[in-house]
């Protein structure tokens, strides 16, 4: 075990590869750049010198110069030699005198001190001229160059190199520039590709998806602890499951139990009056508790995909009918007037879909706005047509409002296009194959409304429900309905959109793709 932690660097130690990696690579960039003008050096001063270095002229004049019969003469080849580099020459005699010369410039003296000798030699120059001095036993032979051709340093350079210097060094960063950029590129590119696994992986394992990550390299480690996590996570959603079935089961029965005394003390004529409503409260209670462990089971199922969808050719208008005629026999109170509408687009609007599960959804969304408009409410089941893309996520913190149904203005720019727009996040099924248009279904009501405070913390709910499998009671008291809701539109590929204003009523819609 220690030996495994001792080896699991994970992205730090990744990431600390790379940076030493870059490091030592500018380290031999560096290396490289000294070494390459060192040679650029060496060969401008060899093509510079094909007549011969400064010091080679020296001597090859000291060579050349004779004296005969009190006459100095220079041979050819010297001669060849200074012109070739535009040099001059002069000999100075043991008093300081010019005793001869050739081509010197008027501004160099012909009387030299002991002291112009020494300062001249000390700095190679005689009035700017880069001068090379050569001793002889005659006198001290000087040999001078034109202003500028060269600088006196311990190594004697052209002035051409030291000119183009500026040019070199240029170069040299451009070529530096380029490596280091290949390489960022190329490292990039290897980085993306040993962690773009990773971030898969770490989104499927968000979203409840078992994750199995094989990696090599300093990242084995990595993606072992992922499957592992993967694997507990998945252990433990099973066992929350079991739970969940084993409490629901458990319910079910004495849950029957009161249903039938309740149902019983409610039709007997021969109970008072009073107790035949408390029965008829009870049984209503126990038929509330009933939907709400039906709905946990559902959600539960469907986060872990343990609930096959029995998916069939739906008609939706043909659908909400039934539903709305089976909530109006039911004898739901009369404050709670129902309204069905099916636009002229959606009147053959059908979808691929559990008729069963939608059925619940529409179901839900009806409870939701009864039981938020205790004193009363019209509510209204619209289905329309919206053509669009895949729905993206809202931005946090937007929420859409809705038109009301007395006529006022829209507050918010709540058409069905921007709900499309505004929808959840789709199952990756419906965002491999985007649907050309969506079937939305609309519970809408003329109560209480919600505050945009409100919304958000709905939605925030719905998140963590979507991100956790969990489904709290908060938000407002929607509470589980809802959750349920999000869960069966998401198992289609479709979506759920929220929205409201304080006062002016509440809205549900659900999007689903058309067949």
């Amino acid at each position: 075990m220690g030996t495994r932690r001792r080896r699991r660097g994970g992205f730090a130690w990744f990431f600390s590869k790379q940076l030493l990696a870059f490091l030592a690579l500018a380290f031999l960039v560096i290396v490289v750049d000294f070494f390459l003008y060192a040679f650029i050096a060496v060969w401008e001063s060899d093509q510079h010198f094909d007549q011969g270095s400064p010091a080679t002229l020296t001597r090859r004049v000291d060579a050349g110069l004779v004296q005969e019969a009190g006459t100095w003469t220079l041979d050819g080849e010297a001669a060849d030699a200074l012109d070739a580099q535009e040099a001059w020459a002069l000999l100075v005699d043991a008093h300081g005198t010019v005793a001869w010369e050739r081509g010197v410039p008027a501004d160099v003296p012909r009387t030299f001190s002991i002291n112009d000798v020494a300062v001249a030699a000390r700095y190679g120059s005689i009035e700017d001229h880069p001068s090379f001095f050569w001793d002889r036993a005659d006198g001290l032979l000087v040999v001078g160059f034109p202003q500028g051709s060269y600088w006196s340093m311990s190594f004697t350079y052209p002035e051409s190199t030291m000119r183009n210097l500026p040019l070199y060094v240029l170069l040299l960063f451009g070529v530096d520039f380029l490596i280091l950029f290949v390489y960022v590129l190329r490292s990039r590119r290897r980085t993306l590709r040993t962690v773009t696994p990773v971030t898969s992986a770490l989104e499927d394992l968000s979203e409840g998806r078992p994750v199995e990550l094989s990696l090599k390299g300093d990242l084995r480690d990595l993606g072992e602890q992922i499957t592992e996590t993967s694997a507990i996570i998945q252990r433990k959603d099973r066992a929350r499951e079991q739970w969940i079935r084993g409490v629901s089961h458990d319910i079910r029965t004495p849950l029957t139990m009161i249903l039938g005394y309740a149902d019983g003390m409610a039709n007997d004529p021969a109970n008072p009056a009073d107790v035949r409503a408390q029965a008829a409260h009870v049984r209503a209670q126990a038929l509330r508790i009933k939907d709400l462990v039906l709905d946990l089971n559902s959600a539960s199922q469907l986060s872990s995909d343990l609930q096959p969808l029995q998916v069939e050719t739906v008609s939706l208008p043909r659908l909400l009918r039934a539903v709305v005629a089976s909530h109006v026999n039911e004898g739901h109170d009369e404050s709670h007037r129902l309204e069905l509408v099916v636009e002229e687009d959606a009147a053959d609007a059908c979808v691929q879909a559990d008729e069963r599960l939608i059925v619940r959804a529409v179901e839900n969304a009806l409870a939701n706005a009864r039981l938020h408009n205790g004193q009363g409410c019209s509510i209204e089941v619209r289905l329309s047509v919206v053509a669009a893309g895949v729905p993206e996520p809202p931005r946090k913190g937007r929420f859409a409002f809705f038109r009301s149904r007395h006529g006022d203005a829209d507050t918010g720019g709540g058409t069905q296009a921007d709900a499309a727009q505004g929808a959840g996040s789709l199952t990756r099924k419906a965002q491999e194959g985007a649907p050309n248009a969506w079937a939305v279904v609309s519970v809408s009501d003329d109560g209480v409304g919600a505050t945009p405070e409100e919304l958000a913390a709905l939605e925030a709910r719905l998140a963590r429900a979507r991100m956790d499998g969990e489904a709290e009671e908060d938000a407002g008291g929607h509470g589980l309905g809802l959750v349920l809701v999000d869960r069966i539109a998401r198992a289609h590929g479709g979506s759920l959109v929220l929205k409201g204003e304080p006062g002016r009523g509440f809205a549900v819609e659900v999007l689903l793709p058309l067949a």
